[in-house]
């Protein structure tokens, strides 16, 4: 049995981060992991700009008055020169043309006719001026090679005319529930079974980290079938995410079959309440986990443990605990971190969280409903009302 910070260093020491890569649009590039150092291949803005509706001319006038000599839309260009004196209605966005050297508002100038205008404000040179590339010029490194992509970097690229990019491509991971007392959702429910929410909770824990399960099976509790669809599932995923059939009794076959296979163990528990009862091992430089049957318990294991893994294999390093001000009080001591259900919000512009756990209960997947932490109690410690304690975010 070890620590849970020491179960994340075990696995990480065994495995490498996922080198795969592949290019893809960036319209489906959103929280993926950039492969490659990207630099801008043009100026931004691609020239010279108005920021406003007003007028373009140069700044070195005689006098106040000033004769209009065109017009210039966004996403068009004024073809001949400006002289001095002479002035071009321009929109915003739309290129400054030759001969100008800065924009006046169009609030700013009086208008005598459709040729005539009068300047009411003194300007310098580039004043409301926006230059070629002053946003971003060309050649500049804009993504690193590890960054995760935004939604503010595909605007970026966007801009810059860039419509492919190569990321770092996503893990392929398997979940196997086993459990002879497992149901599908569309069977009748059998006296002493239970419906199979482990494959749901685990399925939408994944996607909300942007990766979709390539295999999802369920297997009863047999060595031979078990190893069977281990072994097959295997060839096809990174990592393997099993639940059920890991603690110490005559049908938890998880750890054995692991072992049978030819893994590597790399431990079998792990010091946290709830979901002690987990194991890990290594195959074939792929990652056999198992989860507890217990949906609460797996969901501890899961995030204190296998995001924080799925994160460094993924390129990532986004695994996130924040302190908060937690109200109310536990006083029930343990021998090992507990972890529970909480919810985080905000009151007096201070961040707050409080138990969604009824403080005995066993089964506690209900509680999860109107959670988004967990909420970790050190061992041998208590939490009083208004005390500093460690959140993770879920």
């Amino acid at each position: 049995m070890i620590e849970v910070k020491d179960a994340i260093k075990v696995i990480k020491s065994n495995l490498k981060p996922k080198e795969d890569t592949k290019t893809i649009d960036i319209i489906n590039s959103i929280n993926m992991v950039s492969a490659q150092d990207i630099y801008s291949p043009i100026d931004n803005p691609p020239f010279d700009r108005s920021p406003y509706d007003g007028y373009a001319y140069d700044a070195n006038i005689n006098r106040n008055e000033l004769t209009v000599v065109g017009e210039i839309y966004a996403g068009e260009i004024f073809k001949g020169v400006l002289h001095r004196n002479e002035s071009v209605k321009i929109m915003t966005g739309a290129k400054i043309p030759n001969g100008a050297n800065c924009v006046i508002k169009k609030e700013d100038v009086s208008v005598i006719n459709e040729n005539k205008i009068i300047v009411n404000k003194n300007l310098k040179m580039y004043d409301n001026y926006i230059f070629k590339g002053e946003d971003i010029p060309k050649n500049q490194l804009i993504i690193r090679k590890g960054d995760i992509i935004s939604y503010e970097s595909i605007g970026i690229l966007a801009s810059l005319g860039i419509k492919e990019i190569s990321v770092y491509d996503n893990l392929k991971i398997g979940i196997l529930n086993t459990g002879t007392e497992i149901q599908e959702l569309d069977e009748i429910l059998e006296d002493g079974k239970i419906f199979d929410s482990n494959r749901y909770i685990l399925h939408s824990r994944l996607l909300k980290r942007n990766i979709e399960p390539v295999i999802i099976d369920k297997v009863e509790d047999e060595i031979e079938e078990l190893e069977s669809k281990i072994k097959n599932i295997l060839k096809n995923v990174d990592i393997l995410i099993t639940t059920g059939g890991v603690s110490v009794g005559d049908k938890d076959l998880v750890p054995k079959a692991f072992k049978n296979l030819g893994g590597k163990e790399l431990f079998w528990k792990v010091k946290a309440k709830p979901g002690g009862a987990c194991c890990a091992s290594v195959l074939d430089e792929k990652l056999l986990f198992g989860l507890s049957g217990s949906p609460h318990a797996s969901g501890v294991v899961y995030e204190n443990i296998l995001v924080p893994v799925i994160e460094y294999m993924s390129h990532k390093d986004s695994y996130n605990t924040i302190k908060a001000i937690f109200k109310g009080n536990f006083n029930k001591k343990a021998k090992i971190d507990r972890y529970l259900n909480g919810r985080l919000y905000t009151e007096d512009a201070k961040l707050y969280v409080e138990m969604t756990d009824k403080k005995d209960a066993k089964a506690r997947l209900w509680a999860t409903l109107n959670s988004n932490c967990m909420i970790k109690v050190k061992k041998g410690s208590i939490l009083e009302d208004d005390q500093l304690v460690e959140v993770v975010i879920i």
